[in-house]
């Protein structure tokens, strides 16, 4: 008598109600890296239970075998797109590069996949994979001296700061926001549109790169002279 493979578990199709057999390849691993495709493909589609368990072949009941719950599984998928930020941090350098290679880090893999964006606080909850994050920029402004509220403040700053940014890019690029304003100029009062319409050349020769590194660099100006 042929033994059954215990690799191979059945499942009945909606159509014909036939079961048939497929390999039991589903783990943790390989949901969060079929969720990665699906961001890498649609960057900015909303995750779903329903997405990502059409794209590992499988009903989203399958999904909770290897997840507590919808959280466990975002958490994941934003655990994993934020990882890289700790890693891109230099550990040799000193704190005002270590905040740089944070700031810069972060936006990077955000604006990478912009539905992510969502995952950090769903229904009144904080993602702990987004706090771990942050975390790290709390550990290098401890290294320099910073307690109590001084660092709470400095902490606070630095992510708001960054998130915010990304956000507003992420939501709508520099060259659209010069498009839409240098297009509702007509609409001012005319005192503001005098304040505003000549600067219209100088912000559209504005480069988001660019631009985050001046607010990066004026952040840790201001860092340093907390420090001090």
């Amino acid at each position: 008598m042929q033994r059954s493979n215990p690799r191979v578990c059945a499942r009945v199709t909606p159509a014909t109600g036939r079961r048939l057999g497929r390999p039991a390849r589903l783990s943790r691993e390989s949901i969060v890296e079929a969720s990665l495709a699906l961001l890498e493909r649609a960057p900015r589609e909303a995750l779903t239970v329903a997405r990502i368990a059409r794209e590992v072949e499988a009903v989203p009941a399958a999904l909770y075998r290897h997840f507590a719950s919808v959280d466990d599984l975002l958490d994941a998928v934003l655990g994993s797109v934020l990882g890289g930020v700790e890693l891109e941090i230099r550990r040799n350098a000193r704190w005002p590069a270590q905040i740089r290679d944070w700031m810069t880090s972060l936006r990077n893999h955000l604006l990478r996949y912009p539905a992510v964006l969502t995952l950090i606080g769903r229904r009144g909850r904080t993602s702990p994979a987004w706090l771990d994050a942050v975390a790290v920029q709390v550990a290098i402004l401890k290294s320099v001296g910073l307690r109590g509220a001084r660092l709470a403040r400095a902490h606070l700053w630095v992510t708001e700061t960054t998130i915010g940014m990304v956000m507003l890019e992420a939501s709508l690029s520099l060259p659209d926001q010069i498009r839409g304003a240098r297009a509702s100029l007509s609409g001012m009062s005319e005192t503001g549109r005098a304040l505003l319409a000549p600067l219209m050349p100088e912000l559209a020769a504005l480069d988001a790169d660019a631009l985050f590194a001046f607010v990066v660099d004026r952040t840790v100006a201001a860092l340093a002279d907390l420090v001090e």
